[in-house]
């Protein structure tokens, strides 16, 4: 059994993927906080059912949260095998920079979203965390091997039970599920994301509008 530890919204309390729930943010929710993370759940057991999900709720009253709520979920994420950050802060703060290093020397894997445009985000930017965008080429069981500033890997942005979430956070959710599906496999962290590098379906980054070279006649 894998355990992901989802840095999330709050999934609903009969969720059967979820072991555990940690409100590091209490206060009131409604559909968005909880739409969200229950679309992430889903991206992610797609990739592998057999993932156990740490919900470790970290926004209320919106899809905003701060630093250091997200530090101390990070900080009880460090028993879970992987965790899923399916947002980013703008702010590179250093508590949530050490608490992210302590996750992943205890051999975690982390994999966050990052925007495919913009200025870096957190903790995608972190040294040793496992960045991914959104890739119009990937379907929900395939992935890309990026090597961008601000992603090393991309896979699919939309998923069809979810029409109103879309983007990097599902793209890091899919690519998360992919990940787990390699560790519950027998694959270390450290293994299993070098041997996603080598075997990406689609190397290299995404190309739009350009058209077909014509064949010599």
């Amino acid at each position: 059994m894998i355990r992901v530890a989802l840095i999330d919204g709050p999934l609903r309390p009969d969720h059967p993927a979820l072991v555990r729930r940690n409100v590091l943010r209490p206060g009131d929710t409604g559909a968005a906080e909880g739409g969200h993370a229950a679309a992430m759940a889903a991206a992610l057991l797609a990739g592998c059912p057999d993932a156990r999900i740490e919900n470790l709720v970290v926004f209320a009253g919106g899809l905003t949260t701060n630093a250091a709520c997200v530090a101390d979920a990070m900080e009880d994420a460090r028993g879970a095998d992987l965790v899923l950050c399916a947002f980013g802060m703008t702010r590179a703060d250093p508590a949530l920079a050490l608490a992210t290093a302590r996750v992943l020397e205890g051999g975690a894997v982390i994999v966050a979203a990052a925007p495919a445009r913009g200025a870096p985000v957190f903790p995608a930017a972190f040294d040793g965390v496992v960045s991914v965008q959104g890739d119009a080429r990937c379907g929900p069981t395939d992935w890309s091997r990026l090597d961008l500033p601000q992603a090393r890997f991309g896979a699919c942005p939309a998923l069809a039970p979810h029409p109103g979430v879309a983007g990097a956070s599902v793209a890091a959710a899919h690519f998360a599920g992919i990940v787990a599906r390699h560790i519950a496999g027998g694959a270390p962290g450290a293994d299993a994301i070098a041997l996603i590098a080598r075997t990406a379906p689609h190397q290299g980054r995404e190309r739009r509008g350009l058209a077909a070279a014509p064949q010599p006649g």
